[in-house]
């Protein structure tokens, strides 16, 4: 009886200690790497950091993280998470979830602007755009070969492109995300005094990607560009520029 209360005081003992570990002491016991966290205060279920870098390129500022721990009677571990770059740069919070069937999240909230959304490209765009994008992930499972489940949408908001052939006002541009068999569907309608849009795009394994839709011109529309759109489609019956493309990322 005696040894079952020690053994008892001591797994309380250690789980006192887990659950008011110093995050800073975690972030001296990690190994140098892609991830680097500076001015960590709190614990590793409660806490903030004043930044935490990723692969030297993406940083997030004013990081804090509430984890869940009921969570883990599930065998999964799930936090409330939020970061926040400055008054005019990127933002986000949401809640991330992590178990053995991968990775979820729901009612995660992205905002961040053009000139931040290009640094974050693989390659460099044709042409430059404005305008603030805001993203809402209502919920996303993680599946193969990306999704089992995907709901959310984004908005690019005063969207304007530029390039050599003239500048196009897009107005705000909304994107509709969904999970479709594992490959992530997104529906693109677009409408201003100068173009109309729509498009269907679809990414599955591998990185291939289907995109069907059709673009529409206005007499707003600068004839240069206007010309131009007659090289990536035939027109339908009613004067649209139709799309078909695909291919692999």
């Amino acid at each position: 009886m005696k040894f079952k209360i020690v053994v008892l005081i001591v797994l309380v003992y250690l789980m006192t200690l887990v659950v008011n570990l110093p995050m800073a002491v975690v972030v001296d016991w990690l190994p140098r790497g892609s991830i680097k966290i500076n001015n960590a205060t709190g614990t590793i279920w409660k806490g903030q950091a004043k930044q935490i870098v990723v692969n030297r390129k993406l940083s997030f500022d004013n990081v804090k993280w509430d984890v869940q721990l009921m969570a883990l009677l599930t065998l999964n571990l799930e936090a409330d998470a939020s970061f926040n770059n400055g008054s005019q740069a990127m933002s986000g919070k949401g809640i991330v979830r992590y178990g053995f069937s991968g990775i979820s999240a729901s009612n995660v909230i992205l905002d961040l602007s053009s000139k931040e959304l290009l640094t974050l490209l693989p390659m460099r765009l044709p042409a430059k755009i404005s305008g603030d994008f805001s993203a809402v992930i209502k919920e996303f499972t993680q599946g193969k070969p990306y999704c089992e489940q995907l709901q959310g949408n984004v908005l690019w908001q005063n969207a304007v492109v530029s390039s050599q052939l003239g500048v196009v006002n897009l107005s705000s541009p909304t994107v509709d995300l969904g999970c479709d068999n594992g490959e992530v569907t997104a529906f693109v309608t677009q409408e201003s005094d100068e173009l109309a849009t729509t498009l269907d795009i679809s990414l599955g394994e591998g990185g291939i990607y289907k995109l069907n839709g059709e673009i529409q011109g206005t007499d707003n529309l600068a004839p240069s560009i206007a010309q131009s759109l007659t090289w990536i489609g035939p027109k339908n019956e009613n004067g649209a520029t139709t799309l078909s493309f695909s291919g692999q990322l």
